[in-house]
């Protein structure tokens, strides 16, 4: 569905991107806001081939969310009515969650389209799905790049009505609780930059929604995803306010921005800092994590030493560069997430990279086998069932 407010020079491109999706069952919904530009003459324009309404609304999570309540599909998703799909994107999608069946949420890479429509670079904030990274580093899911099951989405609760630029990133980390997510290695939409989007006209009242949103979910507020994406607001303020000086904004931003990214426990490419953190699904239970050393400290073994919610998992001695698989069993607690601690006794830095590095984790799934009961471990009828497995 497309949620609409006075954007009649950007959403036939959108309507036109979905009736060409080569996937037949496509149900389709424009839930305008009561426009007062030419957006009805467009939307009267396609017939009966668009379904549409138009009145007043509580806000753009409000109209996706009544948007969603009308439609009858298995799959949502949600298109901005300045961006657009790209060819068999739905159909890739909906691939992709019927090879997963535990998948409540499914997202792909995209590109950045200008204010007229022109292709101008790969959307490039797009990572591999990581639950750590994703709560307290950046949203890196691609709003009109995601695709997530109706059953999921309610029970997550739907849409956070009373947010007005993060309910995507609230509705990835909800869905993220509750069902698996997979990343999608292809090209599926494209979104629209340009100076009057609501990212971009924001400003501090964004950061402040963004700071309540992670202090919900992250348990800080200033998490190093909201920093940057509040360095970032500055950037773009004082370059309006002093533009003689933007050079020299422009260049301290990118410097405490790249000090910021060098520090995270958590890199999007896997490595793991000396004091990092696991984000695990509490439902799991248990977990397997694979990671690949390829540096040992001079005596020839490096010590990780895992814990969560206060107990101690084990110490993980590596005495051989590659890879190592190791289980673990989570203990009791709250919540819907786990923060598994991973210490290390031994770091490295690389050349130009002035990240602290320690190994990279490869590889993070539930645990494979039954979970024994023991010091820390949940007895398994106290483990949250998947939605997917009734």
């Amino acid at each position: 569905m497309t949620p609409s407010l006075n954007q009649g020079r950007f959403i036939g491109r959108t309507i036109d991107s979905v009736l060409a999706q080569s996937y037949p069952h496509v149900e389709y919904l424009v839930v305008d806001g009561g426009s007062t530009d030419d957006t009805l003459d467009v939307l009267r324009s396609y017939g009966d081939r668009v379904v549409w309404t138009s009145g007043p609304d509580a806000g753009q999570s409000d109209a996706i969310d009544r948007g969603f309540k009308r439609s009858r599909g298995a799959v949502l998703a949600w298109l901005n009515a300045d961006d657009v799909y790209l060819p068999g994107a739905v159909e890739r999608a909906v691939e992709e969650l019927s090879r997963h069946p535990e998948a409540g949420l499914v997202y792909g890479r995209g590109v950045i389209l200008d204010e007229a429509g022109a292709e101008t670079g790969p959307f490039a904030g797009i990572e591999p799905f990581c639950l750590w990274r994703l709560l307290h580093v950046l949203d890196y899911v691609l709003q009109p790049a995601a695709f997530f099951r109706r059953v999921a989405y309610e029970a997550a609760g739907g849409l956070d009505r009373d947010l007005h630029y993060a309910m995507d990133w609230d509705l990835w980390i909800r869905l993220a609780a509750i069902a698996d997510v997979v990343f999608v290695d292809s090209v599926l939409a494209g979104s629209r930059e340009y100076g009057d989007t609501k990212t971009a006209t924001g400003g501090w009242r964004r950061i402040r929604e963004l700071r309540g949103l992670m202090r919900r979910h992250a348990g800080r507020a200033w998490t190093p995803g909201v920093r940057l994406y509040a360095l970032d607001t500055l950037r773009r303020q004082l370059g309006v306010a002093v533009p003689f000086l933007s050079r020299a904004v422009d260049s301290g931003v990118a410097f405490g921005s790249r000090r910021i990214i060098e520090g995270v426990g958590v890199h999007a490419d896997g490595w793991l800092g000396p004091d990092a953190a696991l984000v695990v699904p509490r439902r799991w239970g248990g977990f397997e994590v694979e990671v690949e050393a390829h540096r040992l400290p001079p005596a020839g073994r490096l010590s990780l030493r895992l814990s969560a919610e206060g107990v101690d998992l084990a110490t993980w001695e590596i005495e051989a560069t590659g890879r190592h698989r190791r289980s673990f069993v989570l203990p009791p607690g709250d919540g819907p997430f786990v923060d598994v601690r991973v210490a290390s006794d031994f770091w490295f830095s690389s050349g130009e990279d002035r990240r602290r590095l320690t190994v990279r984790c490869t590889d993070l799934n539930p645990h494979p086998g039954p979970l024994q009961e023991g010091e820390g471990a949940v007895a398994p009828s106290d483990q949250p069932e998947s939605i997917f497995s009734r």
